[in-house]
């Protein structure tokens, strides 16, 4: 796997710069990390929230730092190459919060209940202006956040990976992959490598865009 290429700066989508609707992630971030990418693309990804980041890092120092989601050196370049392998790089990538949520440790934890509702209309505006045929989402906490606009329960996230839930509330299929953390990890629980792993998720985008 090669390296994935940087995302423009200019590619950024700052729905409301400057946000302060969660005073504790405003406290804790450096910068928003909003979406970006192509504003017509067929695929928006969303993962859950950025996490702290590395600051000494040259490009890839995470959307705490760049102001731009999936720009980690590990998660960001990890699902940017598996959309590349699997021929797709019409994506549009997001997450379901966009400020860092700190665990007071120096890391980040998960999302609070009231920090995703207070960050799900930026959710719904980048998919509104996108208007993506499916939402790609990375990970189980991302996945509850669009099943839950769906109106689904998430039973077993395992089971729900690559396997396409229609919401019609956001007029979008929802399409949950592994979070990029634990791809290497669940695979082959899955019955998968990761060739067979990118082809098929390339399979399910044909399908559905």
């Amino acid at each position: 796997m090669s390296d994935p290429e940087f995302p423009a700066p200019d590619s950024a989508f700052p729905i409301e710069p400057g946000c302060e609707r969660c005073p504790a992630l405003v406290e804790a971030r450096e910068c928003i990390a909003w979406g970006n990418g192509p504003r017509d693309a067929a695929v928006v990804a969303v993962g859950e929230a950025p996490g702290a980041g590395t600051p000494e890092e040259e490009r890839w120092r995470g959307g705490n730092w760049t102001g731009m989601a999936y720009t980690a050196r590990h998660s960001g370049k990890i699902v940017r190459t598996l959309f590349a392998d699997s021929g797709h790089t019409d994506v549009f990538y997001t997450n379901a919060v966009k400020c860092f949520p700190p665990d007071g440790e120096g890391s980040n934890r998960e999302p609070r209940e009231a920090e995703l509702e207070n960050c799900f209309s930026h959710l719904e505006a980048e998919l509104d202006a996108v208007d993506p045929a499916v939402v790609v989402t990375t990970g189980k906490h991302a996945t509850r956040v669009l099943f839950d606009a769906a109106g689904r329960d998430l039973e077993s996230f395992l089971d729900a990976v690559l396997e396409p839930v229609p919401c019609p509330p956001l007029d979008v299929t929802v399409l949950p992959v592994l979070h990029p953390a634990y791809q290497h990890m669940w695979l082959s629980r899955l019955g998968y490598d990761y060739e067979e792993y990118a082809a098929e998720l390339g399979r399910l985008l044909d399908d559905h865009c």
